[in-house]
């Protein structure tokens, strides 16, 4: 039987992690010039500062009851219109229109409010706004 391998012979298994060459050859070194560094009593490379992250916050339109069911359409035309709404009485700055532009925003496909945009531009939007 002399190339077959039968299961029942044991086989080598491959080196444990710690026993495997290291990948990044270079950070290893890094690495141990740094605690070489610090154990001497060398000087310690400067820590780079990370800038801080923004925050991202992300959220939807909340829950609205007037709009119960799947097909959010309504929704989306009706935040539409609250937020023209809102910048006629208000102005664009206040926080309540800013969140029904977030809403609209967040519901309504991209395509109806290039639609919408352009039939208020042409004085084609049915709306009151």
């Amino acid at each position: 039987m002399g190339n077959v391998v039968s299961y029942c012979e044991p086989q080598e298994e491959e080196p444990a992690a710690e026993e495997q060459p290291a990948e990044h050859p270079a950070e290893d070194a890094a690495e141990d010039a740094k605690d070489g560094e610090s154990e001497g009593g060398e000087e310690e490379p400067e820590e780079e500062e990370e800038e801080p992250k923004p925050e991202i916050n992300i959220r939807t339109s909340p829950y609205d009851p007037r709009f119960p069911g799947t097909n959010q359409a309504r929704n989306c035309y009706t935040r539409y219109n609250e937020y023209y709404r809102c910048v006629a009485e208000s102005g664009e700055e206040d926080d309540k229109c800013k969140f029904y532009q977030r809403s609209y925003r967040s519901i309504c496909p991209g395509e109806w409010v290039e639609k919408w945009n352009e039939q208020r531009d042409e004085g084609n939007w049915p709306g009151k706004y």
